[in-house]
């Protein structure tokens, strides 16, 4: 293939003499021509099918007539690279042809024919090029987030292998007791609770009977986990759940109802979305192993928070870089 390596091009020309001049230049110079006699035509095609350059004449269907195309590429074919060919010099409108959109205006006469070939050809380099560029930016992002990902797999696999060495895992305190509230005026769950967790350890377990002492109790430390009885004496419990939400946005709200004339419930609320944790229970054991599992999901989230923390000072100055330069690909990118 030569030059134009196969970009397709658009001709816009009523004279039939100027189609097939332009169809054999186009042709020569390793363009693929598509050549159409007027502008109704012209849109058709570009609605089926991208051309990187149109060749359009200034006066098809009629003088000055091409300028209404010219704004029409504008608006719909953006990306398509428009040059406009006139019959004569005048100047006027060729001001109007670069203002409607077009990249060049070419006087149609011998001695502007090379000119013509070179700057359909480059244009449509351009285009091949631009492409290019964005595949290889696209390629070039992939990379680096392999890379970041690969990295930050290697530190977590190093970091496991140190607590291997060392004897098994070291959690931080935060890690070694999980802060359990419960909210509810009867001690129906609490007691159960605090018989079960007694054996397992690693829990740190705080009882209210209202939903005011629950908010003192939050304003004061941190809570993983916070169980509220649907009932309380002073506050709806879907009130206390917002309330403590609100208060600690990472401690995760559970709003239950005891086993009564039916089976119990237990909901974690998310803001607006709420999950069931115990679709039925009528025993506070089956509320007791779901905790477990949420302990267990906030060890390891805590522990890829301390990986994370540990991966970003040890790389600082890597991840700054990193960062400035995926901001660079991304606009270049656009």
């Amino acid at each position: 293939m030569a030059q134009g390596d196969g970009q397709e091009v658009l001709v816009v020309d009523g004279d039939e003499k100027v189609q097939r001049g332009l169809a054999q230049m186009l042709s020569e110079n390793g363009l693929v021509p598509t050549v159409v006699p007027d502008a109704v035509r012209a849109r058709e095609l570009v609605r089926e099918k991208y051309f990187a350059v149109a060749l359009l004449d200034l006066d098809t269907p009629q003088t000055n007539g091409g300028l209404e195309l010219v704004r029409w590429f504008k608006q719909n074919a953006p990306t398509t690279t428009t040059i406009v060919m006139a019959s004569r010099k005048v100047f006027e409108s060729a001001v109007e042809a670069f203002r409607a959109g077009a990249t060049d205006v070419i006087v149609k006469s011998p001695d502007q024919v090379q000119y013509l070939r070179t700057r359909a050809v480059e244009a449509a380099q351009g285009v091949q090029k631009s492409a290019a560029d964005d595949k290889l930016i696209q390629e070039v992002l992939g990379v680096h987030e392999d890379f970041l990902k690969r990295l930050m797999d290697a530190t977590r696999k190093a970091a496991e292998l140190e607590e291997q060495i060392g004897g098994g895992s070291h959690p931080s305190a935060a890690d070694e007791e999980c802060a359990l509230l419960v909210v509810e005026d009867d001690g129906w769950l609490a007691k159960q609770l605090k018989a079960a967790l007694q054996v397992r350890g690693g829990y740190s377990l705080v009882t209210v009977t209202t939903g005011g002492e629950a908010l003192d109790q939050a304003g004061g430390r941190t809570f993983q986990l916070a169980l509220v009885r649907d009932a309380l004496p002073d506050l709806t419990g879907t009130m206390v759940v917002s309330a403590l939400k609100a208060q600690s946005p990472d401690t995760l709200t559970i709003l239950y109802s005891r086993p009564g004339a039916g089976p119990g419930k237990a909901e974690v609320i998310e803001g607006s979305r709420t999950i069931a944790l115990v679709p039925e229970f009528s025993d506070a054991s089956q509320m007791i192993e779901r905790i477990d599992e949420l302990r267990e999901a906030f060890r390891r989230k805590s522990r890829e928070r301390r990986l994370l923390a540990a991966f970003r000072q040890d790389n600082y100055e890597l991840l700054r870089r990193y960062a400035d330069l995926k901001q660079r690909l991304l606009r270049a990118a656009k």
